[in-house]
């Protein structure tokens, strides 16, 4: 199955809201640094358009409140992942909780 932003009528609004958030937005959602707009992908730093809510977890797939600028490697972190951590307060709380790396060096695989 193909994603809804890959083709059909959201792959228009998609293409035309990730050019509108290309020339305005200047910094990754996910880490809050400076995104390079000159780096070109497979670099890490290379700017993309990641879905908040991942359209796996029922995210629109073109709505540009659903869209943000990243950082490819970011985003490649970020995966389909939700925060889904407890709070006790009101305050929204965005992707910028969740882990930006994994420790692998102290991981034990076991059978």
């Amino acid at each position: 199955m193909v994603r809804a932003d890959k083709q059909g009528p959201h792959r228009v609004a998609f293409e035309r809201n990730k050019k509108r958030i290309l020339k305005t937005k200047h910094t990754c959602g996910i880490c809050g640094q400076d995104v390079d707009k000159t780096l070109a992908y497979p670099h890490p730093l290379s700017p993309v358009i990641d879905h908040i809510i991942p359209v796996s977890k029922g995210g629109h797939p073109s709505n540009i409140d659903n869209l943000q600028l990243t950082h490819w490697k970011c985003n490649r972190d970020k995966s389909d992942k939700l925060y889904s951590g407890e709070t006790n307060t009101t305050e929204i709380i965005g992707n910028r909780n969740l882990p930006k790396t994994i420790d692998w060096t102290s991981y034990e695989f076991k059978m």
